[in-house]
Order: structure tokens, then C-alpha cells, then sequence
């Protein structure tokens, strides 16, 4: 099923950069689920995961362990949904996060 929610031109014409990290999501304040973190930006990521979501959910991302950001339903397609950050990323958080998660995922390998 493809929802689509509009998003402001700014959150479009953020960099994106790709990374294969596994990552936690809590929705609902139900216990997390496991996610596979496939691209990230500033402003929102995309993950693969079986979490219920929806433009109702309460979502909670744990990109690292201890470092969790709210999250907006965008988009779905499949098992990848497309997610805004409520707060984004300041650039010196943003690119020490990117380090961190190209560690955790050659850890993972």
C-alpha cells in the first residue's frame, strides 16, 4: 500500500546518504521492533521493517543505542516506510551519528 504525505521543499532537498544499520522502532510505546535503517538525511530516514505504521502512530526511532529522535509516518511501500524527524538533525550531531552507524553496521557484518 503507497501513502503519501506532502513534505516541505526543505525536507526534500536534504542529502541523503545510504546505510544498511539495524536500528530499534517504538510505536505506540509498544515494545520497539527491529528495523533495518536504509537511508538517512536531517530531516527523516527510510526503513525496512514490519512496524504497524500509520499518520497516527507515535513513533520513536533508536538510530544508535541511547539515541532516540520522534518520528512522522510519511510514507509506505511495502516493508520500507519513509519517516520525518520531528526535530532534525543538527550537522555536527548529523555526521557524527553517520560514523557511528558505519560502525555499528560493519560490526553487524
Amino acid at each position: 500500500m503507497n501513502r503519501m504525505i506532502p513534505m516541505t521543499d526543505a525536507v526534500r532537498r536534504s542529502t541523503r546518504h545510504d546505510v544498511a544499520a539495524h536500528i530499534s522502532v517504538k510505536v505506540d510505546g509498544a515494545a520497539p521492533v527491529a528495523a533495518i535503517l536504509c537511508n538517512i538525511s536531517r530531516h527523516g530516514l527510510v526503513i525496512d521493517s514490519l512496524a504497524a505504521l500509520s499518520e497516527d502512530s507515535d513513533i520513536v526511532v533508536e538510530l544508535i543505542p541511547g539515541t532516540q529522535a520522534p518520528a512522522r509516518f510519511v510514507w509506505q511501500d511495502s516493508f520500507r516506510s519513509g519517516l520525518e524527524l520531528v526535530d532534525p538533525l543538527k550537522a555536527e550531531d548529523y555526521w557524527s551519528l553517520l560514523q557511528q552507524l558505519d560502525h555499528c553496521s560493519d560490526a553487524a557484518e
